[in-house]
């Protein structure tokens, strides 16, 4: 692979490292949701499945809210939860800062 190939991203990294620690906040944000809505799908409630059915509608997005109800019974731990949430808004808010910074 010639070094060129990366050369955006090696500038970009360099000049605004902001973007892309934006990016990977959210990527990981998308993973604690993947992992809240794959749990509840192993326990079994079924509200889970319509996220990936239908991505868009909201029976999907009140996973987490269902999460933090029934993770008592389960001895599950709440922070995927707290990370997600916190995850998302600070990754939002770099990007932002990032992309305002270009």
């Amino acid at each position: 692979m010639p070094d060129n190939d990366f050369g955006p991203l090696v500038y970009m990294a360099h000049h605004d490292p902001a973007v892309i620690l934006g990016l990977l906040l959210i990527g990981s944000s998308a993973v604690f949701f993947i992992h809240i809505q794959l749990k509840m799908m192993k326990a079994g409630y079924k509200t889970s499945y319509t996220f990936f059915k239908k991505p868009l509608s909201p029976n999907g997005w009140d996973s987490p809210g269902q999460y933090l109800k029934v993770r008592a019974e389960h001895n599950w731990s709440p922070w995927p939860v707290y990370f997600l949430g916190l995850s998302l808004l600070i990754g939002t808010v770099v990007l932002v800062f990032g992309l305002l910074r270009l």
